[in-house]
C-alpha cells in the first residue's frame, strides 16, 4: 500500500512536468513503474503507453484551450506517429531488455543534448517539412522503448526554433493517439494489475491537466527545460543503479550456483 502511494505521487509530480512540456509522462514513467515490476516488456511498457496517451490528451486540453495549437501541422504529425508508433512496439515484443534499456539511456542523451544545445541568434527557423520526416524515425523508436513520441519530438523541435510552449502543444495533440495506437501489439502479452494501475492513472492524469495549465499561463518556457533535464538525470540514474544492484545480484546467485555444482567434483 506504501508503495503505491508512493509511486502515484511520482507520477503525479512528474506529470505536471510532463504535462508542462506536452511530451506524455511514459518517458520518466518508466524507471517509476520499475520500482514495482521489472518486466519491462510485459508489465511496464503497457502501463507506460497508456498513461503517456493520459497525460498527452489532458496536456492538449490545457494548451488548446490557452491557443497554442496549430492544428494542422499537430494532426500531420499525429497521423506520420500513429502509423510507426505501433511498428516499434511490435519489435519490442521481441528485443532483449538490455538492448531496449541501452536505448532508452541513449535516448536520454540525446533528449538532453537537444534541450540544452541554443540556437544561434538569428539562425533560420528550420521547415516544418523537416520535422514532420523526423517524426516518423522518432514514433518508431518510441514505440520500441514505449514511451510515446513526445520525450524526443519536442526537444527536436525546440531545435528546430518552435518555442517550448508551441512545440509542447502540438506535440500533446500528435501523440495522444499514437500512444494508444501503440497499445495494439502489447495488448495479447499484457500483464496489468487494475488495483494499481488505477490510482496511477488518475494521478497521472491530474498532473497533466495541473502542468498544461501551468506552462500554458505561468511558468517560463527555460525553467521548463531546466527542470525536465533534472527529472530525466535523477530517473536515469536511479534505473542505472538499480540495473547494476540486480545485475550483481544474478551474478552472486549465478557463482554461488555454480559452486554447488564443481564442490562435489573438488571432493572427489
Amino acid at each position: 500500500m506504501m508503495e503505491n502511494l508512493l509511486l502515484s505521487l511520482l507520477i503525479f509530480v512528474v506529470s505536471i512536468i510532463s504535462g508542462m512540456l506536452g511530451i506524455g509522462v511514459a518517458f520518466a514513467a518508466i524507471p517509476i513503474l520499475g520500482i514495482h515490476s521489472q518486466d519491462l516488456v510485459h508489465e511496464v511498457q503497457p502501463i507506460a503507453l497508456f498513461l503517456n496517451g493520459i497525460t498527452a490528451l489532458f496536456a492538449a486540453v490545457a494548451f488548446a484551450r490557452a491557443g497554442y495549437v496549430e492544428w494542422p501541422r499537430s494532426m500531420a504529425l499525429a497521423a506520420v506517429c500513429t502509423v510507426f508508433a505501433p511498428l516499434g512496439s511490435w519489435g519490442a515484443q521481441y528485443a532483449d531488455e538490455r538492448t531496449l534499456w541501452a536505448c532508452y539511456f541513449g535516448a536520454v542523451i540525446v533528449v538532453i543534448y537537444l534541450l540544452m544545445s541554443r540556437r544561434s541568434p538569428g539562425r533560420a527557423t528550420r521547415p516544418f517539412g523537416h520535422v514532420l520526416l523526423a517524426s516518423a524515425p522518432i514514433a518508431t523508436l518510441s514505440g520500441f522503448l514505449g514511451v510515446g513520441p513526445g520525450f524526443l519530438l519536442v526537444p527536436v523541435m525546440i531545435h528546430s526554433g518552435f518555442s517550448p510552449r508551441r512545440a509542447a502543444a502540438m506535440n500533446a495533440v500528435a501523440v495522444t493517439p499514437a500512444s494508444f495506437v501503440s497499445l495494439i501489439p502489447h495488448v495479447e502479452r499484457a500483464v496489468v494489475d487494475l488495483g494499481f494501475a488505477g490510482p496511477i492513472v488518475l494521478s497521472a492524469a491530474c498532473g497533466a491537466l495541473v502542468g498544461g495549465y501551468l506552462a500554458s499561463r505561468h511558468v517560463p518556457e527555460k525553467a521548463l527545460r531546466q527542470l525536465f533535464i533534472a527529472i530525466i538525470l535523477a530517473l536515469a540514474a536511479y534505473k542505472v543503479m538499480t540495473l547494476s544492484a540486480q545485475h550483481a545480484i544474478t551474478s552472486a546467485v549465478s557463482s554461488e550456483r555454480g559452486q554447488a555444482v564443481t564442490t562435489p567434483f573438488l571432493r572427489e
